[in-house]
C-alpha cells in the first residue's frame, strides 16, 4: 500500500524547508523561523493544484476539492524548490550569487 495526503506530503515538505535553512546557514544567514509570512508573500514559488479532491476520511463523499488559489484540500500548492531558492536567500537583500540549488547533498 502506497503514501499519500499529509502522510507523504509533511515530511518532504519539511525536508525541502531544511534544505532551505541549510543553505541559508552554510552562507551565515538565520533560519528562516516562521514559515507562515514567508510562504503567504510568496506564491509564485509553489505550483498551485487546481483539480482533485480529498477524501474526507472516508466520510461518505464528503472532503474538499482542489480549485484556483488556495484551498483546504492542498493549501497553497506544491512547493517549487528552485524558486525558494531564490526567495530565501534574497530575503533582506542577500544574494543568491554562488548557491547550489541541488536538492542532492
Amino acid at each position: 500500500q502506497g503514501v499519500a495526503g499529509t502522510s507523504a506530503s509533511s515530511p518532504v515538505v519539511a525536508g525541502i524547508f531544511a534544505r532551505l535553512n541549510g543553505l541559508r546557514l552554510a552562507k551565515g544567514k538565520p533560519p528562516l523561523g516562521f514559515l507562515n509570512p514567508l510562504i503567504y508573500k510568496n506564491l509564485a514559488a509553489f505550483q498551485d493544484v487546481k483539480l482533485g479532491k480529498n477524501g474526507g476520511g472516508g466520510m461518505l463523499g464528503f472532503g474538499f476539492r482542489a480549485v484556483d488559489g488556495w484551498d483546504p484540500a492542498t493549501g497553497v500548492g506544491t512547493p517549487n524548490f528552485e524558486a525558494l531558492v531564490g526567495v530565501v536567500m534574497k530575503m533582506y537583500g542577500e544574494s543568491d550569487e554562488g548557491v547550489e540549488a541541488s536538492l542532492v547533498v
